[in-house]
């Protein structure tokens, strides 16, 4: 058979291909009427109070854009996969988002060990990774033109609020309560910086499964290391009860967490069993008594829409979901990966109206924000304690 045929059928497979898929005009996950967006994230578990928020927010959000026409004529669609918070489930999930449904993009994905284990293959197949719902520095380094972050990071907040009790109350005797995971070797990384750069050391630490609910001999082992700061790597549930059984144990210390204990539902522990407890964090709650006309606002149209005031992991999901509208904007009709990365990289202090520091990323630096605050919590609420403290010399 004559090889010029076979090379011009071929050919005219191969285009032919390309234009049934779509790849000929748009990435993987766009369509003429639809970019499709992907999660895998925790709507049950022990992180599910910020596995729902996030994703009630981007769905309100996104919704409002949808209904007013979309985005260059397109919609955006949101598909969740509840991972639990356990990282099999994490792989299984995205694979299925990955390879099954094809993703444009991953968006607010939550969890510190859940995105490591899925990154590698994630970004070898074109999938950029938007805002997860982590402050993990792997999320930002190395860097990689597909991912992009929000907010301060774990080791930032871990170490401003070292630098911030030591300098400002002369603590010099730091311990560490973390979780036996990615997430809490990382706030035991940053601990270890911070004390080695400070010339101390850590006189004590215990780790726990995120699922343990019991920690008084945690506490008691703590209590003996003479403490006066401890730098909690937790999450919701174990901040509340590792708290409780620090006081209840009759520990002084100064205690303090970091943005993924940072919530409300933290605040606003039973019988006041979180009072006096340290956040420092990226974002902060905000109230309907004291909200700015722009988070009022936001407050009126989610309270409307789920029937109860948004949560800090609502404010977490909020610049992230601005941002991504923005960029797929300013991408243009005919969008790409690339051209999503260019449009997010032009931002600068990019301010989303309801009190998030504002965000500027770069061709080089995609970490979003190095903003950190100190807050406490008071009466159950968390009342800001320092405007920044953010990690300078």
């Amino acid at each position: 058979m004559n090889i010029s045929f076979i090379a011009q059928i071929s050919r005219f497979f191969f285009i032919a291909s390309l234009l049934f898929s779509g790849a000929a005009w748009a990435d993987r996950g766009v369509t003429d009427t639809e970019i499709l967006l992907g999660s895998h994230t925790s709507l049950s578990g022990p992180a599910s109070t910020w596995g729902v928020a996030s994703i009630n927010t981007a769905r309100l959000l996104f919704d409002e854009v949808n209904e007013a026409g979309g985005i260059h004529g397109r919609k955006i669609r949101l598909v969740v996969e509840d991972h639990q918070y356990q990282v099999p489930l994490a792989v299984r999930a995205a694979n299925k988002l990955i390879n099954r449904d094809g993703v444009f993009a991953m968006f607010l994905s939550i969890g510190t060990p859940h995105n490591n284990a899925v990154l590698g293959r994630q970004l070898a197949a074109g999938v950029p990774n938007l805002f997860p719902i982590t402050g993990a520095v792997s999320m930002v380094e190395p860097f990689h033109k597909f991912k992009f972050q929000a907010l301060s990071s774990y080791n930032q907040q871990a170490r401003a609020s070292i630098r911030y009790f030591h300098r400002q109350r002369g603590h010099k005797r730091i311990c560490a309560f973390y979780q036996d995971t990615d997430y809490g070797q990382e706030i035991r990384d940053a601990i270890q910086q911070e004390v080695d750069a400070l010339g101390l050391e850590i006189v004590g630490e215990t780790k726990h499964k995120p699922t343990e609910t019991e920690f008084i001999g945690a506490m008691t082992s703590l209590k003996k290391a003479n403490c006066d700061l401890i730098v909690f790597g937790t999450i919701i549930q174990d901040a509340i009860l590792g708290y409780s059984a620090a006081r209840e144990l009759g520990i002084t210390a100064d205690i303090v967490a970091g943005q993924a204990s940072n919530d409300q539902v933290v605040a606003s522990a039973p019988g006041g069993g979180t009072e006096g407890l340290y956040i420092a964090g990226g974002a902060r709650a905000f109230y309907e008594d004291t909200a700015t006309a722009g988070q009022a606002a936001f407050i009126k149209k989610y309270k409307a829409r789920y029937g109860e005031v948004p949560t800090v992991a609502t404010h977490y999901a909020y610049m992230p979901t601005r941002i991504t509208i923005e960029a797929l904007k300013k991408a243009g009709p005919d969008l790409t990966t690339d051209k999503l990365v260019a449009a997010i990289e032009s931002f600068s202090q990019f301010d989303d109206g309801i009190g998030t520091p504002t965000h500027s990323y770069s061709a080089t630096d995609h970490s979003g924000s190095d903003a950190v605050f100190l807050d406490q919590i008071q009466n159950g609420r968390l009342k800001g304690v320092e405007k920044r403290i953010d990690l300078m010399p």
